[in-house]
């Protein structure tokens, strides 16, 4: 996966729990494109778990820099804010457990766009604890003018981090039996992205009853657990009885304790082009079944299955005419009592309007029932 916008076949928006993205911006555009790093690595277990990955790093620019790799330790506040730290500050350091390769990070403008592959492995073959942190990507800058090397690079250096999380095979069982639980489900949602008229978007959606085009379903649950637990969501749309569309969101951890959330939008790639089609009809029940899997460390929980129903019908332009008609019809009524209501006011401009209207059409209506005359 890389971090960089992609186009799935159902749009799928995503709230991250772990990992910040940025893009460096230096003097002179340049630019660093990275390959996601895995989020777990096992240590131990069948094969031995993983022994290395590879990150590449494509880098484009017009000014020489230095690309570097290194860890940083994370911590997190009782507000959810992380922070993060040199390497070897916390005792879960990923730097006790993994290594960096050295490799030649000489990066020349000459060259555009240039490649580098960084090869980062595992030290130890046996864990009991987990161990996370960030992996950091940077672009140094290399300033023309030697003097000026060293505050350069520390005014514009930046990067790219990414959570990895190191855990034993079976981290899920012994101790950790009964800390690691499955995630749970605390809400579905289902809301409107595309509004198709200024009517429907001054009328609030009723829950479970869509206007017709693309809706977007989110799910939100929480780790009940005391250690953390990756998650995954999937959702599959039917109508009629027939699969409409199915998706998934990515892999993601949650801390113990935490919340998140994750959503799908229903619009699909139309083949040929670039743009993006509604699956769902245009009227009808469409059944929506919401699958949420836990897993850690070689571990996978039983899924959690929660299903939904959602209304697709244009009903807010009719209703808001009825309703406008209605209140219209009340409003003359108000305004003209019966013949013999001593209280009879004179009637308004609207009624005599309205009485006017009427005799024309009846005069219109009365030429054309007429019998022409032979001779005319």
């Amino acid at each position: 996966m890389v971090l960089f916008l992609r186009k799935f076949s159902i749009g799928i928006a995503v709230v991250l729990v772990f990992g910040t993205t940025a893009i460096p911006s230096f003097a002179a555009p340049t630019t660093l494109r990275v390959t996601t790093p895995p989020s777990e690595v096992v240590i131990g277990g069948p094969g031995g778990g993983t022994k290395s990955f590879l990150v590449d790093v494509v880098v484009k620019g017009e000014q020489d820099a230095e690309i570097a790799a290194k860890f940083v330790d994370v911590i997190y506040g009782a507000d959810g804010k992380k922070e993060n730290l040199e390497s070897g500050s916390t005792p879960y350091s990923l730097s006790q457990v993994l290594e960096i390769e050295k490799f030649d990070g000489s990066f020349r403008a000459s060259e555009k766009t240039k490649t580098f592959q960084i090869k980062v492995r595992t030290k130890v073959s046996n864990i009991s604890e987990m161990f996370y942190g960030g992996f950091v990507v940077q672009a140094v800058p290399k300033s023309s003018n030697p003097k000026k090397n060293q505050a350069s690079a520390t005014a514009t250096t930046s990067g790219i981090i990414s959570q990895i999380n190191v855990f034993p095979y079976g981290f899920a069982g012994g101790k950790n039996k009964d800390k690691i639980l499955p995630s749970e489900i605390s809400s579905i949602s289902f809301s409107t992205i595309n509004r198709t008229s200024v009517i429907d978007s001054m009328i609030p959606d009723i829950p479970g009853v869509m206007n017709s085009g693309p809706i977007q379903a989110q799910v939100t649950y929480k780790n009940i657990g005391a250690l953390p637990v990756f998650a995954t969501a999937s959702w599959t749309f039917s109508a009629d009885g027939k699969e409409i569309a199915t998706q998934s969101s990515g892999r993601a951890l949650v801390r113990a304790g935490r919340s998140a959330s994750r959503a799908t939008i229903t619009q699909a790639k139309v083949e040929g082009t670039e743009k993006l089609a509604n699956v769902l009809p245009a009227f009808g029940v469409v059944e929506v079944q919401t699958v949420l899997i836990s897993d850690i460390a070689g571990t996978t929980f039983d899924p959690v299955v929660e299903k939904s129903s959602v209304l697709i019908v244009q009903w807010k332009e009719p209703f808001f005419f009825i309703a406008l008609g209605v209140i219209f019809v009340w409003y003359v009524l108000r305004k003209r009592p019966a013949a013999g209501d001593k209280k009879r006011k004179e009637p308004s401009l609207a009624w005599l309007a309205i009485k006017a209207l009427r005799k024309e059409i009846d005069k219109l209506l009365a030429k054309r029932k007429a019998p022409k005359s032979p001779n005319a």
